[in-house]
């Protein structure tokens, strides 16, 4: 992995702050007061016969029911307690917002019974930090990563509508919206748009490691996500993560092999309809001889996106410039004309 960065440290850190200050200004008022007033606002007049429709009652109750369960899940949520934020240690020192941050997008897979602690920050970038969990017993697994998007990554983003092309907006669910509404709220970038823009991309990532995944690419296993973190397999042991490509030394023999992983992984997912498109040493993981390659948000579809063949070709380069230094060239080949050879091979375009 590359090197940490602490969490005050990181460009989100400022934001989160504010953030938590604004939320514990709207949240004075405790949950049943709120239900309360809504009830008062929303529930029919009792000096109106027939004021109120049962449409309307329906309306308001099913909120009522919502706020009821969004209670429990708070109670559930109340149980968990990562040993992480305990940690003394000046690298894993975590202040009082890290740890909100860690309850509040990694809490509901403890409450779904998928994870049942934190214990180390693996990595922390501009984009997302990613967390070391310890899985629930029933997976099977020891550990699982718990990768956090950074909010403010995607209001800094300035060539996303490269990625975006062609792609659906995508809801919580990861199922398109189709309004005029939600496109011109991403075009002009106001707060629901940017809403919108973060939900989609870790929509993308998670749905393209679910289709990798099943057709045997050197992707992490995807097991859950929600609207701000991903679970996902972790590469390497629970206090020896998988470094990046681009920090390990290789032997000429495995420098061939691992070249022709590589090249392997990017037919599969080409034949797949996916483009990584922000492929490199820096996102390729090394373990015990094996790779898994990581980072998929701006991945693309070839059929739909104009810009995918270029992307392909710089996903290309990259590989072949970090394996040029083991005298390892693409079979002699351009990496242009390896991708245009990929590209007529499963006809895309």
């Amino acid at each position: 992995m590359s090197d940490l960065i602490s969490f005050e440290d990181d460009p989100d850190y400022e934001d989160y702050s504010i953030y938590l200050k604004q939320r514990a200004r709207t949240g004075d008022r405790p949950r049943s007061a709120r239900r309360a007033g809504r009830a008062a606002t929303k529930s029919p007049d009792p000096a109106r016969p027939g004021a109120g429709t049962h449409k309307r009652s329906q309306g308001w109750q099913a909120e009522l029911l919502s706020e009821l369960a969004d209670e429990q899940q708070e109670e559930s949520a109340r149980g968990f307690n990562p040993t992480f934020a305990s940690l003394a240690e000046a690298h894993n020192h975590v202040s009082n917002h890290e740890r909100e941050w860690i309850v509040n997008y990694l809490g509901g897979f403890y409450i779904e019974h998928l994870i049942t602690d934190v214990t180390r920050r693996v990595k922390s970038g501009k984009e997302a930090t990613v967390y070391c969990c310890r899985a629930h017993p029933r997976l099977g697994v020891g550990v699982l990563a718990g990768k956090v998007y950074h909010e403010r990554m995607f209001r800094s983003l300035k060539n996303d509508s490269l990625y975006r092309q062609g792609r659906d907006i995508l809801d919580e669910q990861g199922k398109p919206l189709r309004g005029r509404r939600e496109r011109l709220a991403m075009k002009k970038g106001t707060g629901f748009g940017q809403q919108l823009r973060q939900v989609t991309w870790l929509n993308n990532e998670y749905q393209a490691l679910q289709r990798l995944h099943s057709v045997g690419a050197d992707v992490p296993a995807p097991y859950a996500h929600n609207d701000n973190a991903i679970l996902m397999e972790y590469i390497g042991d629970e206090q020896d993560p998988a470094p990046p490509l681009v920090r390990v030394t290789l032997s000429r023999s495995e420098a061939r092999a691992l070249f022709d992983m590589v090249m392997h992984n990017i037919e599969l997912m080409l034949a797949n309809d996916i483009i990584h498109a922000d492929l490199s040493a820096h996102n390729i993981l090394y373990w015990e001889g094996r790779l898994k390659i990581i980072d998929f948000p701006q991945a693309v579809n070839p059929l739909i996106n104009p810009h995918a063949l270029p992307l392909l070709v710089r996903d290309i380069e990259r590989v072949c410039q970090y394996f040029a230094k083991y005298n390892i060239t693409a079979h002699t080949h351009h990496p242009a004309l390896l991708a245009a050879k990929l590209w007529s091979k499963y006809e895309k375009g």
